[in-house]
């Protein structure tokens, strides 16, 4: 099982590369919305703050940011077409992913490799913290793979990765 000084270092890797991905883009190129169907990168970026939300609260139990914020980004929401109420501007959206970033890694950085190891309940299922966290990240990581396709669709083709 990963520690949780190796989920920080991959946790600096992955903030750097949301940087990248969102660098020179304008709130009109978040909301480009790929055919024949599928998520805007606002939404793909709101949706990665709501999983690192979720993330920091299985941890640590509190987030910077308040999730009831984050409801038109959650799993099987409505997809995000225009700049409409309840939308964050990328600006807004990069700023709180940095802020949850280092509440992350502040968390991890106080946590043992026993506290990964305890023991949690979910509804009828019991995981370890880091099980549960563990899963968590691939669902995270499997939304930031999106960021290079649909920053392409804005136009930049340069190679991030």
């Amino acid at each position: 099982m990963l520690s949780p000084q190796d989920f920080i270092r991959l946790f600096t890797i992955e903030n750097n590369l949301i940087q990248s991905q969102t660098a020179g883009l304008s709130q009109a190129d978040t909301l480009i919305q790929p055919q024949p169907s599928g998520n805007c990168m606002n939404w793909v970026l709101g949706h990665i703050l709501e999983s690192q939300v979720t993330m920091l609260t299985v941890l640590c139990g509190t987030s910077p940011i308040d999730p009831a914020g984050l409801e038109i980004y959650k799993r099987e929401s409505e997809p995000i077409t225009s700049d409409q109420p309840g939308v964050f501007p990328l600006e807004r959206l990069q700023e709180q992913i940095n802020a949850v970033h280092a509440a992350l890694v502040a968390c991890l950085a106080g946590m043992s490799n026993a506290e990964f190891s305890r023991e949690i309940q979910q509804g009828e299922r019991k995981f370890t913290v880091g099980w549960r966290f563990l899963f968590l990240h691939f669902h995270y990581t499997y939304h930031l793979g999106q960021l290079e396709l649909l920053r392409q669709l804005a136009g930049r083709n340069e190679k991030i990765v």
